[in-house]
């Protein structure tokens, strides 16, 4: 895992897409934050990321094995053999890992979370907004809003440097706004 002002988020952008989910680093510090959790062997880790994103992301074996193995030869989590499976737990090297880098592990589960709301609001919106609203703790006035700054934003696309200036500038304000009520209530990562 890397370090540094660049947060592994921005370097990777801003969106989940429909192919690969993680990169390398990502997916450890994510198998990281489940190990803090507790104990785990593969399969376990696998059913932990389907259920917290509500089926959007399970990764396969192939994927997850290599990135357990990584890191137990990094000495960020330690193996024990229980039968036929390896459990995993996080070392003392590994909390640290995590810790050093718990923003991030907020952004991505930030992420999954974000990723499995949508999709519930897609499947549910059809149905009607009550129950995508109940599903998803999302009103609609929020759906609306980010469509209608989506649509206000598109037809910009083409604008000079002075415009993108002022529109960048409003953006940052609101981005700002929406931080500090976030910021208040975000250090559970911080703490172990």
């Amino acid at each position: 895992m890397t370090s540094g002002k660049t947060s592994l988020i921005a370097r990777r952008g801003r969106s989940l897409t429909s192919g690969r989910k993680f990169n390398a680093d990502e997916l450890q510090l994510m198998l990281l934050w489940f190990l803090n959790e507790s104990p785990a062997h593969g399969y376990e880790l696998i059913k932990r990321f389907d259920a917290l994103s509500q089926g959007y992301y399970s990764p396969s074996a192939g994927v997850l094995y290599p990135a357990l193995a990584q890191l137990e030869a990094r000495d960020l989590a330690l193996v024990e053999s229980s039968g036929k499976r390896k459990n995993f737990r996080i070392s003392p090297a590994g909390r640290n890992q995590l810790r050093q880098h718990a923003d991030d592990a907020q952004r991505l589960l930030a992420f999954l979370k974000h990723a499995a709301k949508k999709m519930q609001w897609k499947e549910l919106i059809s149905e009607s907004e009550a129950a995508a609203t109940q599903a998803t703790g999302w009103l609609p006035e929020f759906i609306q809003a980010r469509k209608a700054l989506q649509d206000a934003l598109l037809p910009h696309s083409d604008s000079g440097h002075a415009e993108q200036r002022r529109i960048a500038g409003i953006l940052q304000r609101a981005a700002q706004e929406i931080r500090q009520t976030t910021d208040n209530h975000s250090n559970s990562f911080k703490e172990y």
